[in-house]
């Protein structure tokens, strides 16, 4: 064989390694960005959320446009709530103090999601969400509509009897880190402390291509 042409395949095969190389380096440096987190669950790829089509406070649609183009951080709870819900959204509204030295494109919008649409309509969310931060959003829906998104995201809902004839509503009081392409970034569960949450809020955001 000439030397030509042995340099030929020797030359390919060097062109491969190289492409090897960049390649691993690249998938190392992708699962090196990925930031450590104190609390909260990871999630990824960010999952999209379940379809939507609810009100809020204000009457006014919200879907999943209403997501997207900001960070957001949702929460289930119901205006009921006799102890976790008010006191999950008074840490959300320290959350949101934590946070208010980051641009207001990156701060969050903080969202609570009713499970409870019988009892909690727009006007009861308004004065109710409105008592913890006047930015905050209350956001409700036919029952079952409601509820399925509410499985499809992990939190199960059951109606409680009480012995007034009244009911309560059990649910989980996870908090949900959604991205601004409307999509599921993160989980954090109970129990909840203010400052971790915005400690991997931060985290989030700093490794995010999207902030």
């Amino acid at each position: 064989m000439s030397r030509a042409k042995q340099i030929v395949p020797a030359a390919l095969v060097a062109i491969v390694a190289i492409a090897a190389g960049i390649l691993l380096s690249w998938a190392v440096l992708e699962r090196s960005s990925a930031p450590t987190l104190a609390k909260a669950t990871l999630i990824d790829p960010p999952r999209q959320l379940p379809p939507m089509a609810f009100i809020d406070e204000q009457s006014q649609p919200f879907g999943p446009e209403r997501l997207r183009g900001h960070w957001s951080i949702l929460f289930f709870g119901f205006t009921y709530c006799p102890d976790i819900c008010p006191t999950t959204l008074a840490l959300l509204a320290q959350v949101e103090k934590q946070l208010a030295d980051l641009p207001a494109e990156q701060r969050p919008q903080i969202v609570l999601v009713s499970v409870d649409p019988k009892r909690d309509t727009p006007e009861r969310l308004a004065q109710y969400v409105k008592s913890f931060s006047p930015t905050f959003t209350g956001i409700t829906g036919e029952q079952d509509a409601v509820h399925e998104f509410a499985l499809k995201m992990g939190v199960p809902v059951a109606i409680s009897p009480l012995p007034d004839g009244n009911y309560t509503v059990d649910h989980s009081a996870a908090i949900f880190i959604i991205d601004p392409n409307g999509a599921w970034r993160a989980i954090s569960s109970t129990p909840h402390q203010a400052a971790v949450i915005a400690e991997d809020y931060r985290s989030i955001l700093a490794a995010s291509p999207l902030s």
